[in-house]
């Protein structure tokens, strides 16, 4: 299977079968329901920290948006990747485009939460730096979350 990262546009730009498709790919890989509204207006600006995957029919595979947050900090926001196209390296060259991406932008630290159960996801945080630094009671409708933080 093909597929390749690319500058995403902000949601706020997308179109409404693009934005049923990642909501789709939230809730098969997350779990959580969002609403369309919810989808267009999450603050991801337009940088090169925001991603998306795309097969060879151009259709949307994954998603990492993130954000600069902070001075010093990206907080990713959501980054999802079809159960399909899990496995061979997409992740990996998703966080790296990332960093390198926060790195231009002089940022030393990435921020994100993940739901407690996650534990393929926490561990791969967890082997590109990130500890968990804070309990999350509530954050997620299906149980705990953690943030987790660490140093680029």
């Amino acid at each position: 299977m093909a597929a390749s990262w690319i500058l995403g546009p902000s949601p706020k730009q997308l179109d409404s079968e693009m934005v049923e498709v990642i909501r789709q790919l939230f809730l098969d890989q997350t779990g959580e329901i969002y609403i369309p509204e919810s989808v267009k207006t999450l603050p991801i600006p337009e940088w090169s920290g925001n991603l998306l995957l795309l097969d060879e029919n151009k259709m949307i595979r994954g998603v990492m948006w993130a954000k600069p947050f902070k001075e010093d900090t990206v907080r990713v926001v959501a980054f999802a990747i079809d159960s399909d196209y899990q496995g061979i390296g997409l992740g990996n060259q998703a966080w790296n485009l990332l960093v390198d991406a926060a790195k231009l932008e002089g940022r030393n630290f990435i921020q994100l939460e993940v739901r407690g159960d996650n534990n393929f996801a926490i561990e791969f945080y967890k082997k590109r730096g990130l500890n968990i630094v804070q309990d999350l009671v509530g954050y997620y409708s299906s149980g705990i979350g953690y943030m987790m933080r660490g140093q680029i």
